[in-house]
């Protein structure tokens, strides 16, 4: 009875971490999904872009690296 104690207790522990690192995972899913659908106009161009992918210089966001540097 001793070692089958052990081993339900390893295996609800495991489960525990399981389900936990698929709740984890799915919240992350979700903000990256948030940042993706943001789109936000380049402040060098006006062409608008995911906000996940845009460039953040001195609070202004532009869609390349050479827009940023154009704009400095």
């Amino acid at each position: 009875m001793g070692i089958t104690k052990i081993i339900v207790i390893a295996l609800l522990i495991w489960a525990a971490f399981k389900v936990f690192s698929v709740i984890k995972s799915r919240a992350k899913n979700t903000d990256d999904n948030r940042l993706n659908k943001k789109i936000i106009p380049c402040s060098f161009c006006r062409t608008h872009v995911p906000l996940a992918s845009a460039i953040k210089v001195n609070n202004k966001y532009f869609c390349s690296v050479d827009h940023s540097k154009k704009n400095a």
